[in-house]
């Protein structure tokens, strides 16, 4: 019988990392000011609106190309490897808990055996890193990192990739028409929906009214989401 998963995204929704990753490309940035042809930081406003989506080196080249700075491949490579660096540090100071009803709902699907992913523009050993700090490995049959895409999001393969991974987990029972994408941004929120599922936008890194206009359903957070209605979508009885 056919059901539906639920593929979630993981900086911005599982984890409070957006604003590391952002503080980690603008240390960057002064690292290297020489290298790139001068001082260059990214806005928050910007980074959320715009830079969030992306992957490091497609945020690399994004940011350095929009600001008229040098991008070749070499230069993002060595700007990529020294913010990998400064993140990785900045997890080692310690993150033992992840947002808020993202436990709860991760038991809860867990209790209904309904299928669960991680679909992300993060490196794998960044997020394997925080779910172990967090006690949530165990919780995901499929992970889909920067690593495992020719294209990131805002296009769809990661999240392609993801559900047909579950579909084979699962012998080709699920569904798109009950499965979920939970996603922050609006770029995630594009990326699930051109692979034909439904995205619920969480207001963790956007205003609640922005992923309204991208995200099929939108909540303020996953500790208010009324699981009712989340039974529904997913095609859950009883």
């Amino acid at each position: 019988m056919p059901r539906g998963c639920v593929i979630f995204d993981f900086d911005g929704v599982i984890a409070d990392t957006e604003r590391m990753h952002l503080d980690a490309y603008n240390r960057t940035f002064a690292a290297h000011a020489q290298d790139i042809g001068g001082p260059l930081a990214i806005p928050v406003k910007e980074y959320f609106s715009r830079y969030i989506v992306f992957g490091d080196f497609e945020a690399f080249w994004h940011v350095l190309r929009d600001h008229g700075s040098p991008h070749d491949k070499a230069l993002i490579e060595k700007l990529a490897t020294a913010k990998h660096a400064l993140f990785q540090g900045g997890l080692a100071g310690g993150n033992a808990e992840p947002l808020p009803g993202v436990r709860d709902l991760l038991a809860w699907l867990e209790k209904r055996n309904v299928p669960r992913a991680i679909c992300s523009g993060a490196r794998r050993e960044e997020i394997l890193h925080l779910l172990d700090a967090f006690k949530l490995r165990h919780h995901f049959d499929v992970l889909i990192t920067i690593e495992d895409v020719r294209q990131g999001k805002p296009e769809p393969e990661g999240y392609n990739r993801a559900f047909d991974q579950l579909n084979l987990e699962y012998d080709a029972e699920l569904d798109k028409q009950f499965s979920l994408v939970i996603e922050d941004s609006a770029g995630g929120c594009a990326a699930g929906a051109a692979a034909g599922l439904r995205v619920l936008g969480v207001a963790n890194s956007l205003p609640l009214k922005e992923l309204e206009r991208c995200a099929t359903f939108a909540v303020e957070s996953l500790d208010t989401l009324d699981k009712a209605t989340l039974a529904g979508w997913l095609g859950l009885h009883g």
